[in-house]
């Protein structure tokens, strides 16, 4: 999941960031208004957007109407340090999905951004189950018939996203637009690599859980 990340604090910002990643999240870093505006408009691709509201050039509140007004629907958290009931009301009523005052634990903000992301797909648990694979979203832990087994980030992050997106078919384009950040160097053949190793790591020999659309893209199969 590809999160874009609004805040000029730059210490805070790579702290989160680290955190976030360590969590297998993909995070793009913006460090004011302007600079996120651009972002947002060029990718169009986050699954989560955390806005502090004190940053340059465009504040968080103005970017959050701007973005809304664009009719961008990805969900929005907002960072402040400020706590009057008046910020809470004017973002929730401009659009905003979720308010977080500074100071915060990071798991909470990390619950909160998990929370968000269920919500915008359709998920109601930290369980997904496809067959005999279980996810356990709140550990980051993917098990087969009751047994762990070891992915690597991506791998992880492939298997997470086809399974919250199950039912629809994942183009190729829209798992690199969401898995990788904007300072990744892609390869031709870097997805399918991944998509490749992950199989062999869930898959037995006559068994299908991700299934090829040739010349398409990806999608789980439930049959």
């Amino acid at each position: 999941m590809r999160i874009l990340l609004v805040e000029d604090e730059k210490d805070l910002s790579n702290a989160i960031k680290e955190g976030l990643e360590d969590n297998f999240f993909t995070v793009d870093q913006a460090f004011d208004g302007e600079e996120a505006i651009d972002k947002i408009e060029i990718e169009r691709s986050y699954d989560l957007i955390i806005v502090d509201i004190m940053i340059p050039k465009i504040d968080g509140i103005k970017l959050l109407k701007m973005i809304r007004e664009k009719e961008i629907k990805t969900p929005i958290l907002m960072l402040t340090a400020k706590n009057g009931i008046d910020y809470k009301v004017n973002s929730f009523d401009l659009g905003a999905d979720d308010y977080l005052t500074k100071p915060f634990d990071f798991r909470e903000l990390l619950a909160r951004i998990k929370s968000l992301i269920r919500r915008d797909k359709e998920t109601k648990t930290n369980i997904i189950k496809i067959k005999n694979i279980l996810i356990d979203t709140s550990k980051n832990k993917v098990y087969k018939n009751g047994k762990l087994i070891e992915l690597t980030k991506k791998e992880y992050q492939i298997l997470l996203y086809l399974s919250m997106n199950k039912g629809k078919i994942v183009s190729k384009e829209e798992l690199e637009n969401h898995l990788w950040d904007e300072n990744s160097e892609l390869w031709s053949d870097t997805l399918r690599t991944h998509v490749k190793n992950l199989r062999r790591k869930i898959e037995n020999k006559n068994e299908n859980i991700i299934k090829t659309i040739k010349g398409i893209g990806f999608e789980i199969d439930e049959n």
